[in-house]
């Protein structure tokens, strides 16, 4: 194994086989639970093909020279210096098998409305709504950032924002676990840090937007 800039770690031992024989990739989560994904579903995650990328590169200088046995091969990458919850990671592989056969309709703001089988395909709508709650699309929108999925932190991005959408303060301020002493900068610096996926996720979609 070997740990990258990311702090994911890549297990290298793949039963023996070259980077082009393996067929799946196993996302461990911070329990470590493993949810296994098709290998041609990662590049929608530009922070998983990029480890694979590595692997392939060290594949071609000679590094994987063991025999080629077997057909069911995997690579392994720990997702758990990113503390990503097996809840959210369920969440990850499936959205990622779901896009890789239906491609998610593209969306962009301002929109006329806020039902969202009305702005995308009916299964992304019930996917980030039915049985997520706060918590977990809170935790849906961390991973996608992290391992930097484009459309699901715009999905998910979007539930938020019309979750949130008229909403009081005293309302959303348990949400956040914001508390009425907004002079405690111990507090401030605690939300921006626990909420720092909002400030990220609202930079690439403006730049996004600036490219588009």
């Amino acid at each position: 194994k070997r740990s990258l800039d990311t702090g994911l770690t890549l297990d290298m031992n793949t039963s023996g086989e070259r980077h082009e024989m393996v067929k799946n990739v196993k996302l461990i989560s911070i329990e470590g639970d493993a949810f296994q994904i098709p290998i041609s579903c990662c590049p929608l995650s530009e922070v998983i093909n990029c480890e694979l990328e590595c692997h392939s590169s060290e594949d071609e200088n000679g590094s994987s020279d063991e025999a080629q046995n077997g057909t069911d091969s995997f690579i392994t990458l720990s997702l758990t210096a990113s503390k990503i919850h097996s809840s959210a990671l369920r969440k990850v592989a499936d959205f990622m098998m779901h896009f890789e056969e239906e491609e998610m309709t593209s969306f962009s703001p301002p929109f006329t409305t806020e039902n969202l089988g009305e702005i995308v395909q009916q299964w992304y709508a019930d996917f980030i709504t039915s049985g997520v709650d706060h918590s977990l699309l809170t935790d849906i929108i961390a991973a996608a950032n992290f391992l930097s999925i484009q459309p699901l932190l715009k999905l998910s991005v979007l539930a938020m924002s019309i979750n949130i959408n008229g909403k009081s303060p005293e309302t959303l301020r348990p949400m956040f676990g914001i508390s009425n002493n907004l002079n405690d900068s111990e507090q401030k610096a605690r939300v921006m840090k626990e909420n720092e996926w909002a400030f990220e996720a609202r930079r690439q979609f403006e730049e996004n937007q600036a490219q588009e």
